[in-house]
């Protein structure tokens, strides 16, 4: 398995008990997209990547308690505090087009071009400000930095096939 195949969804930060759970702070928006996949692979911070089959997630404050088959008591968790997991891309649902949705990993390098068809750059980072997500966008011939919103206003289409994010360029991106 490439990690190319495999999207972070969080990190191993403490062992629960003593029959084997683990804690892991997600990198995803609900313990169901979590428990989804089924099985996840753990990277340790030097090692191979290990495929586990999920037994059992359940949230716990911050984080995700994680049961992992294979793992069966403290002993055999210790050695993968540390370690990121993953799971594969491909299990992922598709997200809707018609509805705009995408994954973040999808849009990081898509060009931005404004309606005129001006090249802004290309997308370097994405985040969430609470009520829409924000597409950093690089720009290397010129070293300019724009921070475009994932609103109506702003986006008039994705395109895909082209890797080509279409934009409406208002008063004040620049």
């Amino acid at each position: 398995m490439q990690e190319d195949d495999l999207l972070l969804i969080g990190k191993v930060v403490r062992t629960h008990g003593i029959k084997g759970e683990i804690g892991v702070l997600p990198y995803t928006e609900s313990v169901a997209s979590f428990r989804a996949a089924g099985e996840v692979y753990l990277k340790p911070k030097s090692g191979p990547l290990q495929l586990f089959h999920i037994e059992a997630v359940r949230p716990h404050k911050n984080i995700y308690i994680v049961a992992l088959e294979g793992i069966e008591n403290i002993n055999e968790a210790e050695p993968w505090v540390g370690a990121y997991v993953y799971r594969k891309k491909s299990t992922l649902p598709p997200p809707d087009r018609k509805a705009d949705e995408y994954y973040w990993y999808e849009v990081i390098g898509l060009e931005v071009r404004s309606q005129d068809g001006m090249v802004l750059g290309k997308i370097t980072q994405v985040f969430n400000t609470g009520s829409n997500d924000i597409f950093v966008v690089y720009n290397k011939e010129v070293k300019k930095e724009y921070l475009i919103p994932s609103i109506a206003d702003v986006i008039i289409k994705f395109d895909w096939e082209n890797r080509i994010l279409w934009i409406n360029f208002i008063p004040g991106l620049e």
